[in-house]
């Protein structure tokens, strides 16, 4: 049984998955992003109906995306779980929001491409934000004693001392400024540091190397699979043969 602290997260995570699998099957098998109303939307033009429930829903000249359901089900249940609510528990209220998330990330590749329903990715930030709460839900200790050990290294307390109080920064930032005199160098001579500070960290902490490859390879694996699927889209071909 997950422990009580694990048990929202849970729920939002399962919920959030069963509603990007849901939508995406529904839209998949009721042809909504091939009808003419979804090209008119691509190319960025008003359906030529006022009202209209079906595959698609048009109201008042508007074509409303399931992503607007997805956003009201985050706002609701976030404003709820704030304020407190005598009729939702926060079980309820966390199914509410990872079910909205889930109709909000089935439609992000549409949104970051202008159009395209089908857009890989939705699949890849789905992915990545699935394996984020699944982190906080199966690996929380994990990444807890991470940071508790990092916290305590000297490492961390050198770094705090001397970036990381507000006047030390500013004051090391302006020096630099004023030494390179140009903005660009002063971008490289950070960038530096804190590509050198990821160096010693991974020397300090050879768990992150593990972390790292094991999350490229997943996301690298994830993408070949979505090319492939797609590969025979683009060419008007049956992806599965």
């Amino acid at each position: 049984m997950l422990k009580k602290s694990k048990e929202l997260p849970f729920i939002i995570t399962l919920s959030f998955l069963c509603g990007f699998i849901f939508i995406r099957l529904a839209v998949f098998l009721a042809g909504s992003a091939d009808t003419v109303f979804a090209e008119a939307a691509k190319l960025g033009e008003l359906p030529d109906q006022y009202f209209h429930i079906g595959s698609n829903i048009i109201l008042f000249g508007h074509h409303i995306h399931h992503f607007y359901f997805g956003v009201a089900m985050i706002a609701v249940a976030g404003w709820l779980a704030l304020v407190g609510s005598e009729f939702f528990t926060k079980q309820v209220l966390a199914s509410i929001y990872g079910f909205g998330l889930g109709l909000f990330m089935d439609e992000i590749g549409l949104l970051l491409t202008w159009g395209d329903y089908y857009s890989r990715l939705s699949y890849l930030l789905s992915v990545l934000l699935a394996g984020i709460f699944l982190n906080i839900v199966f690996f929380h200790d994990y990444w807890v004693s991470i940071r508790d050990n990092l916290i305590s290294s000297t490492f961390y307390q050198l770094v705090q001392k001397s970036f990381l109080r507000p006047d030390s920064f500013l004051k090391l930032a302006d020096r630099i400024s004023q030494t390179t005199g140009q903005t660009e160098k002063t971008a490289l001579v950070f960038s530096g540091l804190i590509y050198l500070g990821a160096g010693l960290l991974v020397i300090r902490y050879p768990a992150i190397i593990r972390a790292a490859i094991m999350l490229i390879f997943f996301l690298q694996g994830t993408n070949y699979l979505v090319q492939f699927f797609y590969s025979g889209s683009d060419k008007g071909e049956d992806p599965t043969i």
